[in-house]
């Protein structure tokens, strides 16, 4: 999980760096804090959270990063007068107003900096949680991945967060994902349409998905210090050098428990839809119609008119995320352990009241109709309830 670190009146602040200082006794990019870890990716005023090992428990993983979270904001209080601020993307701030990390990975991140335009909000201001998957064997594992590409699709409707950038209310639902899926829009080999293509082994997803990826950087200066499986922008990726499969189309959500119980329903959904898939109960879609999907539920949330023809919802007709969500929760119920139960509420309440961004840009209306001064100063006041809301890991109440 990724997150802003800021100042009293919300400004973005380069202090991940300085705090990790702090904490290590001596400069370093990367934490071990009991089970959680600390790093940082790109931006300098990003935070990164995270589980050191796989874990097979949630509730357990919760108190870890929790545990992490309260250390590292303890530092950022008492020594910077800092915090930190949940949601995908900053409301106000300008790429412009950071700058590049400034210790390990320098030498990739400057590559990135010469390939691309990367002073833009699809790399300097978009904050994701990353949810990964451990391989089982070949079959299961191309399996998992196909099931995952059928599932990516629908998954922006229930956890996007990401409605306002540079004190606006923007076009999209998850406006994050509208600028991930064309910041790399020179090599479109490296993000694909987003959605991963189906593959039916290792050897066809390195030929299919990382062969023309590193084709096409073959022919740019330096471009081989970014040929490595991370390089792919796809909404879910192999990570061969750590045996899972990561999935990045999730915007980060206002507490640690919300995104826990997102990772909850997506891996009790994933093991019924990788059942079917290894069983041949299910016919993998058009990949075309997965895209499709995709770009409406980026625009239009849980409202998008979706075409989903591989989930089976009673409503034959007209179908919207929401409708899908709906049924896939059902399914959840089936297939999550007794211990995570208590998770699928907080994913329930998401599919029926609005995702984040969806209830943020509905708060904003309500009670700032229309922009200016007035706008403002309730876009900062629903972000500094975000913040609480971080702090005490406890969901939103609009």
């Amino acid at each position: 999980m990724e997150y802003v670190v800021i100042d009293d009146a919300l400004r973005p602040r380069q202090l991940v760096e300085p705090a990790f200082r702090v904490i290590h006794g001596r400069p370093t990019s990367e934490i071990e804090w009991g089970e959680a870890g600390f790093s940082n990716e790109l931006a300098a005023h990003v935070f990164e959270l995270k589980t050191m090992q796989p874990e097979r428990s949630l509730p357990r993983a919760e108190r870890h990063l929790v545990a992490g979270l309260k250390k590292f904001s303890s530092v950022l209080r008492d020594q910077f007068s800092a915090r930190l601020l949940p949601t995908a993307m900053h409301p106000f701030m300008h790429p412009s107003e950071t700058r590049l990390w400034p210790r390990a990975g320098q030498r990739i991140y400057r590559t990135y900096a010469r390939i691309f335009d990367i002073h833009q909000h699809g790399w300097l201001n978009v904050q994701a949680t990353h949810v990964n998957l451990p391989f089982g064997s070949e079959r299961e594992t191309m399996a998992l991945h196909n099931a995952i590409a059928c599932l990516i699709p629908y998954l922006p409707a229930l956890a996007a967060s990401s409605p306002i950038f540079e004190g606006k209310l923007g076009p999209a639902v998850d406006n994050r994902l509208a600028f991930y899926r064309v910041n790399q829009r020179r090599f479109p080999s490296i993000t694909g349409q987003i959605v991963p293509e189906f593959v039916d082994s290792y050897r066809e997803y390195r030929r299919r998905i990382l062969k023309p990826i590193y084709r096409a950087l073959d022919h740019v200066v330096d471009g081989q210090i970014i040929q490595h499986e991370w390089v792919n922008s796809r909404g879910a990726i192999m990570r061969f050098m750590r045996d899972a499969i990561e999935i990045r189309v999730l915007d980060t959500q206002e507490c640690i428990k919300a995104d826990v119980a997102i990772a909850a329903f997506i891996r009790s959904v994933l093991r019924h839809m990788t059942k079917q898939t290894l069983h041949g109960d299910t016919r993998l879609p058009d990949h075309r119609v997965l895209v499709a999907d995709l770009d409406a539920v980026i625009r239009h949330g849980l409202a998008a008119n979706v075409m989903a023809p591989h989930i089976r919802v009673r409503r034959q007709r007209a179908r919207t995320a929401r409708h899908v969500l709906d049924h896939l929760l059902s399914v959840a119920a089936d297939e999550v352990p007794k211990t995570e139960r208590r998770y699928l509420p907080i994913v329930e309440a998401r599919v029926s009241r609005g995702n984040l961004s969806e209830r943020i840009r509905r708060t904003v209306r309500r009670r700032a109709p229309r922009p200016g001064r007035r706008r403002r100063e309730v876009i900062t006041g629903i972000y500094e309830e975000l913040a609480t809301c971080l702090q005490d890991n406890v969901t939103w109440d609009e």
